[in-house]
C-alpha cells in the first residue's frame, strides 16, 4: 500500500513554519477588518516600513522554513 504523506512536515522545522504564516497574516488582517483595504494598501505602497511590510517578511520566512521543513524530512 502506497504511503500518503502531508503537505506539512513532521518537524520543527514544519511547525514553526506554520506558526510564522499564522502570526504574520494577523496583523493585515486586523488592520483590514478596522481601517479598510484603502489604508492597508497605502501602508503596502508607502515608503516607509510598516507593520504590514514586516509580517509580509514574516509570512515569507514562515513559507521558507515550511519548505525547509519539507525537504529535511524527505532527507531522513
Amino acid at each position: 500500500m502506497a504511503e500518503r504523506t502531508s503537505f506539512f512536515p513532521k518537524n520543527v522545522f514544519g511547525a514553526f513554519g506554520i506558526l510564522f504564516f499564522i502570526s504574520g497574516a494577523i496583523i493585515p488582517l486586523q488592520n483590514l477588518i478596522i481601517w479598510g483595504s484603502e489604508i492597508v494598501i497605502i501602508y503596502f505602497v508607502s515608503s516607509d516600513i510598516t507593520a504590514e511590510k514586516l509580517s509580509l517578511a514574516v509570512i515569507g520566512i514562515g513559507i521558507v522554513m515550511m519548505i525547509y521543513g519539507k525537504k529535511k524530512q524527505n532527507q531522513i
